[in-house]
């Protein structure tokens, strides 16, 4: 039997308390960050001054529309509950506007996940007061993502965390560790309001508050006893519920975003960062962040097994066939595919040429100035390509390297012989790579400067310079 049928009808009564508490930290990610003050203090310069009569005419209106909401968590009505509607639907419209679009993608997730485990559906406008549908939010005492887990909580209910991925911003899998987290607050209550209560301070808060309060499980009755936060987590769900089910009454409509609503999944087994994925899916990069926020350096790892991409649907299958084609290499990067430039990436380069250009891959201990002596540039030169304000580097950076007749800087490359060259004449079926395979100690990149190459596309009876 499903645990619904057994849910109390909704809860109308008038109860008297006069501490919002503060303001959810979903608030502040989405809007001001030097906003960092209780909900009340602030509200008493925002709200706006109302006869005694005006106040009752809109608790009527307010408590008539939430009694006609369906729900199977009771949705108490109070001039807290109030204040929290007037937040969403007055102060903080343009916020709501926003979420309006974002649910239009992440709440079809919730609701699948929270269905799976026979839990009310409403339990997704939560995701709204945690973190204003932002699967990367983080809060000041680093709960993380769509439903804001602490580390230890996101890993006891079977969430991966390591320095490359976070599944507590991954919106599917996070909400069915939400979902879990919430069918065992309900067994441990019996009671949605402290369920809820729980989500936000944990249980062990909430068991203190019934005992100061005397053994009493009300949510109301023990709200004195609870911490400020949660004391304001349970009326801001309330009002969330309210103003994403009431919102054209009060004139405001959802924001247009480029969300896509429609997405496969890709399953890859190699290293890939994000600028390669946009460049052979043709997907812009924001969209593929978006879309894949659980991976923390904009990488997908290649060491932990299959990995899964998210993309819109009219990309994957097209994405899938290309990069099945490639022959990508740990830290390389693509040029961008298009007429001219072969489905191939050459298995032992270190750069690629793009236009004018030449994209450097940084390795384990390369500096600025060895990879200045390498190209016959000068520092200050590539910092200033790349707008570097220090000499440091990181593994995996990319570095735009200007390509010219002669070396533009002040800085004199080191003085070099002019060196020696042989000659290579293509076959049929050759590539750069396996032509520089050929030669001891010559690189692919080298083989393009050498011959003024900018993609990889070379043709039969071509002859190739190798430099020695």
């Amino acid at each position: 039997m499903s645990l619904l049928l057994s849910l109390p009808a909704l809860a109308q009564e008038e109860v008297k308390v006069d501490d919002i508490g503060r303001l959810p930290e979903s608030f502040e990610m989405s809007l001001d960050s030097l906003f960092n003050r209780r909900y009340r203090e602030y509200y008493n310069l925002a709200k706006p001054a109302r006869s005694n009569e005006e106040t009752r005419t809109l608790d009527q209106l307010y408590r008539k529309r939430l009694h006609s909401m369906e729900s199977a968590i009771p949705l108490t009505y109070n001039p807290i509950v109030r204040e929290a509607i007037e937040l969403y639907v007055n102060k903080r419209s343009n916020l709501l506007s926003l979420m309006l679009a974002k649910a239009t993608y992440y709440f079809p997730i919730i609701e699948s996940e929270l269905d799976k485990q026979g839990l009310p559906l409403e339990l997704k406008y939560l995701a709204i007061v945690e973190s204003a549908l932002n699967p990367s939010a983080v809060s000041r005492s680093g709960a993380t993502g769509l439903w804001q887990f602490m580390l230890p909580t996101g890993k006891a209910y079977g969430l991966h965390i390591d320095s490359m991925v976070d599944e507590r911003c991954d919106p599917q899998k996070s909400s069915a560790a939400m979902a879990r987290y919430f069918k065992d607050m309900y067994a441990l209550y019996g009671n949605w309001m402290l369920a809820i209560a729980a989500y936000n301070c944990g249980p062990g808060n909430v068991n203190k508050a019934i005992r100061r309060s005397g053994g009493v499980t009300d949510f109301w009755k023990i709200y004195q006893y609870l911490p400020r936060e949660t004391r304001s987590y349970v009326p801001f769900f309330i009002a969330a519920f309210y103003a994403m089910e009431h919102y054209r009454e009060h004139d405001i409509r959802p924001r247009t975003i480029t969300m896509p609503i429609s997405t496969d999944t890709v399953h890859i087994h190699r290293k890939l960062t994000f600028s390669e994925v946009s460049a052979i899916s043709g997907v812009d990069i924001d969209v593929v962040r978006d879309l894949n926020p659980k991976y923390r350096r904009e990488i997908i790892p290649g060491n932990n097994g299959t990995q899964i991409l998210l993309l819109p649907t009219a990309n994957a299958a097209s994405f899938s066939i290309k990069k099945d084609s490639l022959a990508l290499i740990h830290g390389a990067e693509l040029p961008p595919l298009g007429e001219g430039v072969a489905l191939q990436s050459e298995a032992d380069d270190e750069s690629e040429a793009i236009g004018g250009t030449i994209t450097h891959i940084v390795a384990k201990g390369e500096t600025l100035s060895g990879i200045a002596r390498k190209y016959g540039v000068g520092v200050h030169e590539i910092k200033s390509w790349n707008r570097l304000r220090s000499d440091r580097l990181q593994r995996g950076q990319s570095l735009r390297i200007e390509q010219s007749g002669k070396n533009s800087g002040t800085q004199a490359a080191p003085a070099k012989s002019t060196p020696k060259v042989r000659y290579h004449t293509v076959k049929r079926g050759e590539t750069l790579s396996s032509i520089a395979s050929k030669y001891k100690g010559v690189t692919v990149a080298q083989i393009r400067r050498a011959n003024g190459i900018s993609g990889n596309m070379i043709k039969p009876g071509q002859k190739l310079k190798i430099p020695r």
